[in-house]
């Protein structure tokens, strides 16, 4: 077996066995909402992936497709670091590389903080699908509205009264009817898996041409491919 694809296994078994012990301690200290909550385990389906299959195809994406750069973000909506860089940095990276054409850049759900990152991913998922422009949009403000780690706050009735309040231009009830259904909870479990067998293992991470980097090198790295 190719060593990068054992290595790759190997950190996905981490990966979920982190995620278990994460949703164990959560659901020991918070059992409120828990029970309504979805798992990984309960989207069934063959997923086969190689190392540097991204799927970006199908994931949430701004910027022009000539761009010479491709950036990947790796994220948890219930990530403090996620929350930070999104807060601090994203409006100037973006107006600074990607709003120049010098980048095209990437979103991919990494949900390993608690069984309601799962939650928030599916229902970024099913904004995504519905309208690929709000997407971003529910980032930001999904961010701003973060709460505690180690608490349950991203709950179904908190995702869907959070579009109500702050979503507009959408159809809310199609919004809810795949929330509900958890219509794209195996989309959230393949960017689980792309993003293990990548060899990710924390939130944020980023992916420039092919290359693993962290928040603090993102901007360095991608002046170094400019020039």
């Amino acid at each position: 077996m190719n060593k990068k694809i054992l290595l790759s296994i190997v950190i996905l078994i981490l990966c979920l066995g982190i995620t278990s012990i994460i949703t164990t301690f959560i659901v020991k200290n918070q059992s409120s909402d828990i029970t309504d909550l979805p798992t990984l385990m309960d989207a069934s389906g063959k997923i086969d992936l190689e190392v540097g299959d991204f799927n970006l195809s199908y994931q949430p994406y701004i910027g022009d497709s000539n761009a010479p750069i491709k950036v990947i973000e790796f994220a948890d909506f219930k990530c403090p670091a996620c929350r930070n860089w999104d807060r601090l940095y994203f409006d100037s990276f973006k107006e600074e590389f990607i709003d120049t054409g010098k980048v095209q850049f990437y979103f991919i759900n990494f949900p390993f903080l608690g069984p309601d990152s799962i939650e928030a991913a599916v229902a970024a998922e099913a904004m995504y699908n519905q309208e690929p422009g709000k997407f971003w949009e529910f980032k930001e403000k999904l961010f701003q509205k973060q709460g505690e780690e180690k608490t349950i706050w991203a709950t179904e009735k908190f995702l869907l009264d959070f579009v109500k309040d702050n979503i507009s231009g959408v159809d809310y009830n199609l919004f809810e009817s795949n929330l509900k259904n958890r219509k794209y909870l195996f989309d959230v479990k393949k960017d689980f898996k792309i993003s293990a067998a990548n060899g990710i293992y924390g939130t944020p991470s980023f992916i420039v041409n092919g290359e693993k980097v962290g928040p603090d090198k993102l901007e360095n790295k991608v002046n170094e491919l400019i020039d």
